[in-house]
């Protein structure tokens, strides 16, 4: 009578490359499902707590700082800004093509972080890489909506923001 592992060979080998290789395929398609799952579910996210005057955060194909208002741009040219533009409060780059947005509800600051390179915000129509959260927390904590982690604070103190008006911004 044989038993189970005398049967299975001795040898550890690894499944043929072609193999590998379609699980790997079929591992970033998964993964690339479940973040835009997650970009979705933050874009609606910004739909309720920081709505635009017309449209979806969903559907905005960039963002645009024109004087002191923030501009959402969509496919069809048409634009939208905030229902409440006071709750734009600085930027991170260039006005015609910022690398971060922040936002302000209730005392609580939201950075959009753009990136059309970066890993998530290249598969994104906005650019949008992550979006994150200033939790509540005595302590100087962030959320990555998107990839689910905490952040440094002193990733956010490398960082230099510009207010709207043009002076500095701290977070």
């Amino acid at each position: 009578m044989n038993t189970l592992a005398q049967q299975q060979p001795t040898t550890n080998t690894l499944p043929p490359i072609s193999t590998m290789a379609t699980e790997i395929s079929v591992i970033n398609q998964l993964n690339q499902r479940h973040i835009k799952q997650v970009m979705d579910y933050s874009k609606g996210f910004l739909d309720k707590s920081f709505p635009l005057q017309q449209g979806s955060h969903k559907d905005v194909s960039s963002y645009v700082v024109y004087y002191q208002q923030l501009l959402a741009f969509f496919a069809d040219g048409s634009t939208s800004g905030l229902q409440q533009p006071v709750q734009f409060v600085a930027l991170s780059g260039h006005r015609e093509q910022p690398n971060s947005l922040v936002f302000n509800n209730n005392g609580r600051h939201i950075e959009l972080v753009l990136n059309r390179t970066g890993i998530n915000g290249s598969q994104d129509q906005a650019g949008i890489d992550d979006i994150q959260l200033q939790s509540n927390e005595p302590h100087c904590v962030w959320f990555s909506m998107i990839t689910g982690r905490q952040i440094s604070c002193s990733h956010k103190s490398n960082k230099q923001f510009t207010c709207k008006d043009g002076g500095s911004y701290s977070l």
